[in-house]
């Protein structure tokens, strides 16, 4: 179990707050990134507006990043810790990857 701090979105109404969330290990088919860059998005916008309902608060809003790999859980081979990578929506499907070479 990893931990870290997190910007979460109790209340559209309030500010965010920033509290140590705990991480499990990369189960099978994912991977643990330690987040150096992020985005915020109109997504984002639209998660911290309210507008998807209370059902989804709290939460940890964004899905744009980049980092380093940590860890990999069972069956992960696109990615080794170490490598750098580029994250997003999986809009193809695939789950595909492409690791850095630099």
């Amino acid at each position: 179990m990893t931990t870290s701090l997190s910007a979460i979105i109790r209340d559209p109404e309030a500010p965010y707050s920033i509290e140590p969330i705990r991480l499990d290990e990369p189960g099978p088919g994912e991977a643990l990134v330690r987040i150096v860059a992020t985005g915020f998005c109109h997504t984002d916008l639209i998660g911290r507006s309210g507008l998807l309902g209370e059902q989804f608060l709290p939460a940890v809003l964004g899905h744009e990043g980049a980092g380093v790999v940590e860890r990999v859980g069972v069956g992960v081979s696109s990615v080794v810790p170490g490598d750098h990578v580029v994250l997003s929506f999986d809009i193809c499907g695939s789950g595909a990857s492409f690791p850095s070479t630099g």
